[in-house]
C-alpha cells in the first residue's frame, strides 16, 4: 500500500509539472486569435505552423540560437577543465591552506550571482570583453558549484586506486585524466547539465554584457519578442517552445548521471 501511495504521489508530481509545458506546446501550434478567445482549450481547434515561421522570418532567432550555443559550449568546457583541476588539488593533493581556501571558494556560493554584476561589468569594460562571447561565459565557467560537486565525489574514490595508478608510473595529471576522470561520469554529467541550464538560461549579466543586436542570446530574444504591448501570444508560445528543446534534449540525455552525481556530491567523508 504505502508503495501504491508513493508510486500515485510520483504521477501526480509529473502531472503538474508537464501540464504547464503541453500547455505551451499546444499554444505554440495555436493562433494568437484563438489563444485569446479560448485560453483555457488544451489542443487547438486551429492546427497551425505560422507562429514557428513568424518566428523564423520576422525575428534573427536562429543567430540567438548559435549565440546561445556558443555560450553555452564555452561555459560547458571552460567550467569542466577549471573544476576538474581545482576538484582534484582540493580533494587529492595536501597543501597548507588547503581546506581553509576550499571554505572560502565554498562561502562565494553564498553570494547571489546579481551582486556580481557591477564589479564584473568594470572588470569586462577594462579587458574588452563587454559584447563578446568570452564576455558572457568566463564570469560563468568561474563559479565554484563544480569545484563542489566534483572535490565532493573525488573524495569518496578510495586511495588505494590513485596509490595503484602512481606505482604504474603515472603522476598527478596522469592520475587525473587517465583515472579519476573515467571514474567521474556520473559527477561530471551533473555538472554539465547544470552549466549547461544555468548558461542557456541565463539573462540578467547577458543583459547587461550584450549591446548589439546581432550578439543577443535566447532569453533575452525571447524578451524583444514579447514587447511591452501587443503580444503576439502564438509568436511567443512558439519561440518558447524552440528555445527549450536543446536543454529539454541535453538534460533527457544526462538524466540518469545527473541524479547519480548529485546523490553522491550530497555524501561526505
Amino acid at each position: 500500500m504505502r508503495s501504491v501511495v508513493r508510486i500515485t504521489l510520483y504521477y501526480l508530481m509529473a502531472i503538474i509539472w508537464f501540464f504547464p509545458i503541453l500547455w505551451m506546446v499546444s499554444k505554440s501550434f495555436t493562433p494568437t486569435t484563438e489563444i485569446l478567445s479560448s485560453p483555457g482549450n488544451l489542443l487547438p481547434s486551429n492546427f497551425t505552423l505560422e507562429n514557428f515561421q513568424a518566428v523564423s522570418s520576422r525575428w534573427p532567432f536562429f543567430r540567438w540560437l548559435i549565440n546561445s550555443f556558443v555560450v553555452t559550449t564555452g561555459s560547458v568546457i571552460i567550467s569542466i577543465f577549471v573544476s576538474l583541476l581545482a576538484a582534484f588539488s582540493f580533494s587529492r593533493l595536501k597543501w597548507p591552506g588547503r581546506d581553509f581556501v576550499f571554505v572560502v571558494f565554498l562561502t562565494s556560493m553564498f553570494v547571489p550571482w546579481e551582486i556580481n554584476a557591477i564589479p564584473l561589468y568594470f572588470i569586462a569594460n577594462k579587458l574588452g570583453l563587454l559584447n563578446t562571447y568570452p564576455g558572457i561565459f568566463l564570469p560563468i565557467s568561474a563559479m565554484p558549484v563544480g569545484l563542489f560537486l566534483l572535490r565532493q565525489f573525488f573524495i569518496n574514490i578510495p586511495q588505494s586506486v590513485e596509490d595503484a595508478a602512481r606505482i604504474d608510473g603515472y603522476g598527478s595529471l596522469g592520475v587525473l585524466f587517465y583515472v579519476i576522470v573515467p571514474m567521474s561520469a556520473p559527477a561530471l554529467g551533473a555538472l554539465v547539465i547544470f552549466v549547461f541550464l544555468f548558461t542557456w538560461n541565463e539573462f540578467f549579466w547577458s543583459l547587461i554584457c550584450l549591446q548589439t543586436s546581432n550578439m543577443l542570446t535566447l532569453p533575452i530574444g525571447l524578451k524583444i519578442i514579447m514587447g511591452a504591448q501587443n503580444i503576439e501570444y502564438g509568436l511567443l508560445f512558439g519561440a518558447s517552445c524552440l528555445a527549450m528543446l536543446p536543454s529539454l534534449v541535453v538534460f533527457l540525455i544526462l538524466r540518469r548521471q545527473i541524479i547519480r552525481g548529485i546523490s553522491i556530491a550530497g555524501s561526505t567523508k
